[in-house]
């Protein structure tokens, strides 16, 4: 397995760090205390190109590989984790959807909207109901005459109330369970949609996060994205997509903990010394060095299967799994050795820490990361109906 980058990307991570320093960083802490959204700083990543990497050319998009998607999304997340998952699943839930799924007329009437930045969606799986447990959706579609008819909610959506549409899973027919599910694309201004946001977590906090209300929700037929029965298929693939950019995501916080902490423990003197010349915080940030190289190359592991067209899924399960719980603990580790001002955001390892127990959740929680692991080795199912 060849990890070494390419000249390309190289360019786009250093690109995406220089972007990130000059647009990100700036006002990381700001957005945070104000749970503020970003779209000028989407616009811009749209207009570096950031968003149109894994899309075609004849779709106005860069057709690159999916390292530089992770490489860009590291580079993103060292400053500010909610702008590094913005910027995946631009690409993850919100064009490959359509670019997987769609049909020639929603390819080219939405996708140059999203890879400019200037527009962003919604991608909504899980409902009060149905969360880890993606089969029993109970928001339904139902075809009358060319209109479907949408009624149920959905929640944790990203984009929630800032999305300009809704790709929405829905289920069109009970009695077929997986076979009746399928993905519709909803449009902010239909009637009967509504949205509210969800405020007050504990981190991941500019990112815009809320629930999803249909009544009676009409729509033309011609938002069906892809085929009924597909859209299961549809939405956990694109999900796998999105868990394999947690594990280059959670790898930036990583690193900027390490270096945060490295940079404090070399200016912070106690009993005449630096207390980096103390044998515990060596030994503390030599862990966090080790694990942040595992880490490392899990991520790349991932990236370098799904580039070359092999099998991925549980590589990318574990990378998930193991850079997300590395993350929390890394960060974790960072606000304690930055002492009582590790507990205050006048030093980002706070933010860090409160953002690193949302990948812990999202993206497949990492109980269901075990579960897809533990098949793929035992060919045994451990959830039974």
């Amino acid at each position: 397995m060849d990890l070494e980058l390419t000249q390309e990307q190289l360019m786009f991570r250093d690109m995406a760090k220089e972007f990130a320093m000059r647009e990100v960083q700036p006002t990381a802490r700001e957005r945070d205390r104000e749970e503020k959204f970003f779209p000028d700083i989407m616009k811009k990543m749209g207009d570096q190109g950031l968003f149109g990497i894994k899309v075609p050319r004849e779709l106005g998009g860069l057709d690159l590989d999916w390292m530089t998607v992770g490489l860009v999304v590291e580079q993103l997340s060292y400053y500010d984790f909610c702008v590094g998952i913005n910027c995946l699943i631009g690409t993850t839930l919100q064009i490959m959807p359509i670019l997987t799924g769609g049909n020639d007329a929603q390819k080219k009437n939405y996708i140059a909207q999203l890879v400019s930045g200037k527009k962003c969606a919604a991608f909504a799986a899980v409902e009060p109901n149905a969360g880890s447990d993606a089969v029993a959706v109970e928001t339904t579609a139902t075809l009358k005459g060319d209109e479907w008819i949408l009624n149920g909610n959905k929640t944790w959506i990203t984009n929630a109330t800032q999305g300009d549409w809704a790709i929405v899973l829905c289920q069109t027919d009970k009695s077929k369970g997986v076979k009746g599910m399928a993905c519709f694309i909803v449009e902010r201004d239909a009637p009967g949609f509504s949205s509210t946001k969800i405020g007050h977590k504990m981190g991941f906090r500019s990112s815009d996060t809320g629930q999803l209300f249909f009544r009676d929700c009409r729509i033309p037929n011609a938002n069906l994205l892809g085929d009924i029965g597909r859209g299961l298929q549809l939405a956990l693939t694109c999900i796998e997509h999105t868990r394999f950019g947690i594990s280059f995501a959670t790898l930036g916080v990583m690193e900027a903990c390490i270096d945060s902490s490295i940079k404090y423990c070399l200016e912070r003197n106690q009993f005449s010394k630096p207390i980096g010349s103390f044998q515990l915080m060596q030994s503390q940030i030599a862990d966090m060095v080790v694990d942040c190289e595992a880490s490392k190359c899990l991520a790349y592991q991932a990236a370098y299967l799904k580039d070359n067209g092999l099998k991925y899924s549980r590589e990318t399960s574990i990378a998930k799994l193991h850079n997300s719980e590395k993350a929390a603990k890394i960060s974790r580790t960072a606000v304690e050795m930055h002492g009582a001002y590790g507990i205050t955001d006048d030093f980002p390892v706070e933010r860090y820490y409160r953002d690193m127990l949302s990948p812990l959740i999202f993206g497949g929680t990492s109980n269901i990361q075990r579960l897809i692991i533990g098949r793929n080795m035992l060919g045994i199912e451990a959830i039974s109906r």
